[in-house]
């Protein structure tokens, strides 16, 4: 468990790195594009921008640390489980903040260090209620329902977000977004347990593979198109928070040998993610992390 924990961590700061310098690319683009769209663009405006992100190297450089912090990713949830893993994601704003200082040159606050403090204290009480539970790979029955449910999840949402006020809409698409990425974690165990025990012939013969290819894809766009259409602490606090809450729910009913049903498990959990969401809130409504969305 302390390997997944380091490769976790270091995917995390992989990740924040990608996203700041993607939230950039996107919003400057965002901001120099005319008004009006249409097909999917409608839906989803970043897609009538892809030329101009591929021609960004900010954007590129943004591109090359999330493929690392993927690979860093699926290294820690194929040697951990997938509930601890997904929750140590909530420390990409944690790295905001230096990000954020070494742009601005100004110190964290108190604020900061508390919400630090918050989301570290919740992650270790996860950590020490979840962490050891063993893992398991025979309910593989289970997964065309976790994956359809993510799936009509994400739909619900994109609708929102087209139908609803344009102030909450970064949110709502990053929320997709964070159900996106869990569901590319819970496929990602899957195929990398295909591979070690079956092989890659095995790997390529199921759908898993493809679907992990298409759910990693309809997330990047979707978190794209939140850090075009708005701000970055939004954009990044509804994904972070989404994709850990997902990926327990699916975790539970997929991978645990033993899902948390005694009230003590349910309490750990209930108090670490108290724990976790208000430390979140303090870090993603911090003015040291909002100076970049001022900049950008």
């Amino acid at each position: 468990m302390p390997a997944s924990i380091v490769v976790a961590l270091v995917s995390a700061l992989c990740f924040a790195g990608a996203a700041a310098l993607q939230h950039a690319a996107t919003r400057s683009i965002a901001l120099a594009a005319p008004p009006g769209s249409a097909g999917l663009a409608r839906w989803l405006p970043v897609l009538g921008m892809l030329s101009k992100m591929l021609g960004d190297r900010i954007w590129w450089c943004g591109l090359a640390l999330n493929v690392l912090g993927f690979v860093l990713h699926a290294t820690a949830l194929h040697l951990g489980s997938i509930t601890v893993v997904q929750a140590l994601l909530c420390v990409q704003l944690m790295f905001a903040l230096p990000f954020a200082t070494a742009r601005f040159g100004a110190l964290p606050l108190a604020r900061d260090w508390i919400g630090t403090a918050a989301v570290s204290l919740g992650i270790i009480m996860l950590v020490m209620t979840r962490g050891s539970v063993p893992q398991t790979l025979e309910r593989h029955h289970l997964i065309p329902v976790v994956v359809a449910s993510a799936m009509v999840l994400m739909a619900v949402l994109v609708v929102a977000a087209k139908a609803g006020r344009k102030s909450i809409r970064t949110a709502v698409i990053g929320t997709a977004s964070g159900v996106g990425f869990s569901l590319t974690a819970v496929l990602t165990v899957v195929v990398a347990g295909q591979l070690l025990h079956n092989g890659w012939f095995a790997v390529l013969s199921h759908w898993h593979v493809y679907g992990l290819a298409l759910s990693g894809l309809i997330a990047a766009i979707l978190v794209q198109d939140a850090f075009a259409s708005g701000s970055f602490p939004a954009a990044l606090t509804a994904m972070i928070v989404a994709d850990p809450l997902a990926s327990w729910l699916w975790g539970a009913i997929l991978f645990d040998q033993t899902p948390p049903t005694t009230p003590a498990a349910l309490a750990g959990l209930v108090f670490s993610g108290l724990l976790i969401g208000v430390g979140v809130s303090m870090l993603a409504h911090s003015p040291t992390i909002a100076r970049s969305q001022v900049a950008a």
